[in-house]
């Protein structure tokens, strides 16, 4: 029988026959004084991403950007600064630790962070404040990234992906309720107030000795109490003219969302540059569509790039032809297919739009059998001209046209920006906006906890979607050009 000793050597039947060719790796003994002890700078090597952070931190001008107590008051006790509780986040949002509790015991126990926070250890709610006082102060800061990302060539501006996600709120969706749910709750309020009330006239008429009087009284309180809740929710919705509410978080809506059905939160934009998946900007809103916010992020696209930008590109959710119009105008071409409304009468079997041909010199549309529709007037609700003959009775194709004697058409007021761009759209242009914009989400849920937020309210979200962003943008140009050419750089 074979056994190893403490001291390395192999014992057969109590015969040693040779030695083991190595000892376990022991540690230092605890009580062992150290003549020169390391210095902090030795806790992380030269190549961790954590001197990123540091150096770029260090970079900007924080009283500049906004950032509050970057200059101190000369009284009271004295702050932390500003860029040290920001390398505090970006630290913690690139490593997913987004609790404030958590990130005060990092700073006593994390070697990378007492090293990045050069040993100070600020408390949670300090942490915690900084965040909620400085979204957009953080806001800029992403901006100012992208900057220097341009000045490096890292942002080239010839293709911009947009595209939307939603976020989950931290509130509950089980606090969010439509207008319709308000008043059937209300309804419903009635209904058992009414019934305890006749209930509590039986009882007393009939002197029932175990009636408790007080019990029913109670709950008669609480429901009134609940119901005028109810009613004055319903009347603030209805007075500014919303359609839900959220009682833990009012700024939070309801949204579809495609694989998860309807969720609570907010509807998070991105603008990403092709060249190396770079966000370029970013908004948070409440919008549950896209089709309202194409020209807000190509206009803050082209402040952020310039004459730079050539080229933005969208899915199907942002055709508006306005803000297509106004993109354009700017100088930026713009790929977004066409929303087309269709003619779904004897189902869909009636000739579509298309195959009416627009006469651009008498401004008037040529039907499938040759017949022209003049301009008659116009929908100021739906921005379009309209136009239609009549005669339709006699038209040897009217059976595959219109069950009337007249025929409408309609073109949108800005029908050349809508074929423009849908012309740019082609399928090769839409395979490259999915590749380029979807995987920056994909991240960005992953570092913010599968796509939900920690904080309560707007404005807390956006400073946490911030931190998101600029920690992805950090993430991408750190494996673009690694630590050692990103710190020359920033030096």
């Amino acid at each position: 029988m074979k056994t190893a000793s403490k001291a390395g050597k192999i014992a057969v039947n109590g015969d040693v026959h040779g030695y083991l060719f190595m000892r376990h790796i022991e540690g230092a003994s605890r009580d062992q004084s150290l003549l020169l002890p390391p210095s902090i700078d030795e806790y992380v090597s030269e190549d961790h991403p954590v001197r990123v952070i540091d150096a770029f931190v260090d970079s900007l001008d924080v009283a500049e950007l906004g950032f509050s107590k970057a200059l101190p008051r000369q009284t009271g006790r004295r702050p932390y600064h500003p860029g040290d509780l920001l390398k505090l986040f970006i630290y913690a949002y690139l490593n997913q630790t987004r609790s404030t509790r958590r990130l005060e015991k990092e700073c006593h126990r994390n070697l990378e962070v007492i090293w990045l926070m050069k040993q100070l250890k600020p408390d949670f709610k300090t942490i915690a404040d900084f965040r909620k006082d400085n979204g957009h102060a953080i806001k800029r800061v992403c901006r100012q990234f992208v900057v220097f990302c341009k000045e490096a060539g890292l942002v080239s501006g010839d293709l911009v992906a947009v595209d939307g996600s939603k976020f989950k709120a931290a509130a509950s969706k089980d606090q969010a309720l439509t207008r319709r749910q308000l008043r059937e709750q209300v309804e419903q309020l009635d209904r058992r107030i009414t019934t305890y009330l006749e209930h509590l006239s039986e009882v007393e008429s009939s002197d029932e000795p175990e009636f408790e009087h007080e019990q029913v009284t109670k709950a008669l309180d609480y429901l009134r109490h609940h119901q005028h809740e109810l009613r004055e929710q319903l009347n603030e919705l209805e007075a500014e003219g919303r359609s839900q509410h959220c009682r833990t978080e009012p700024q939070a809506r309801l949204m579809r969302s495609g694989r998860e059905g309807t969720v609570v939160g907010y509807n998070a934009q991105n603008a990403v540059d092709e060249q190396h998946q770079l966000i370029i900007h970013h908004e948070l809103t409440q919008h549950g569509a896209d089709n309202q916010l194409l020209a807000p992020m190509s206009h803050a696209s082209q402040q952020v790039l310039g004459q730079s930008l050539k080229t933005i590109v969208a899915d199907t959710g942002y055709s508006n032809g306005q803000h297509i119009d106004d993109t354009q105008e700017r100088g930026v071409e713009v790929a977004v297919p066409a929303k087309r409304s269709v003619n779904n009468k004897d189902s869909g079997q009636l000739f579509q739009k298309h195959e009416f041909t627009y006469r651009p010199e008498d401004d008037t549309y040529q039907c499938p059998a040759g017949k022209t529709l003049h301009y008659k007037t116009y929908s100021s609700k739906d921005r379009a001209y309209l136009y239609t003959r009549q005669g339709c009775h006699r038209c040897p194709l009217q059976h595959r046209c219109t069950r009337s004697d007249q025929r409408w058409v309609s073109r949108h007021f800005e029908e050349h920006a809508f074929e423009r761009s849908n012309l740019q759209a082609t399928p090769t242009m839409m395979r490259r906006r999915q590749a380029v914009v979807e995987p920056p989400f994909g991240t960005l849920k992953r570092l913010l906890n599968q796509g939900r937020f920690s904080v309560w309210g707007l404005s807390a979200a956006r400073a946490e979607y911030s931190l998101a962003v600029l920690s992805y943008n950090l993430i991408r140009v750190i494996n673009v050009l690694g630590v050692r050419t990103l710190l020359a750089k920033l030096a």
